[in-house]
């Protein structure tokens, strides 16, 4: 992995992001559906350049996306 751990965030990744919302919109609700929203969440704070937890260096567990 290169030294510096910066992703650039694209139009290609924004339209990524775009799809996986939808996509998780027509899931049922349940277990699956809000831990796939909170992972969309995530992913959308950092593309917006806010810091993550840990600095990136692993999921806390006080989320729910790990469980």
């Amino acid at each position: 992995m290169a030294e510096s751990k910066t992703i650039r965030v694209t139009p290609n990744l924004k339209k990524c992001l775009a799809v996986l919302k939808r996509a998780v919109a027509g899931l049922p609700a349940g277990a699956l559906r809000r831990q796939a929203q909170e992972a969309l969440s995530y992913l959308a704070k950092s593309f917006e350049g806010k810091p993550q937890p840990l600095r990136g260096r692993g999921c806390p567990f006080d989320t729910g996306i790990i469980k």
